[in-house]
């Protein structure tokens, strides 16, 4: 498989049914998701059996988790680890934009 390459921005989608959701990339081993979240918008805490890396590109919101709620902007990276609660809430006043990478 060769390298693939994008602007995100010409990918960003948003929905203002639910969370916008843009598959960009799936390989043997990971896959590379866009999400695009209007202002109230949300992904509920859940759990998955691999890893997943997150990476705030527009806008701002809260990660949650077990724990309280943390604040993100662009540039926050987060990881999650297998098994680990992971979600979040597009709290601003502009749309959340950020890729999700998948692995395991």
């Amino acid at each position: 498989m060769e390298s693939m390459f994008w602007d995100y921005k010409e990918k960003v989608a948003f929905d203002k049914e639910k969370a916008g959701k843009v598959v960009l990339a799936e390989t043997a081993h990971s896959r590379t998701t866009l999400w695009c979240l209007l202002p109230g918008q949300h992904i509920h805490p859940h759990v998955h059996a691999g890893d997943h890396i997150w990476v705030v590109l527009e806008g701002t919101g809260d990660f949650l988790s077990n724990a309280a709620p943390r604040p993100l902007e662009p540039g926050a990276v987060v990881v999650a680890p297998a098994g680990q609660p992971h979600g979040i809430d597009n709290s601003g006043s502009e749309g959340l934009v950020f890729v999700s990478v998948s692995a395991g």
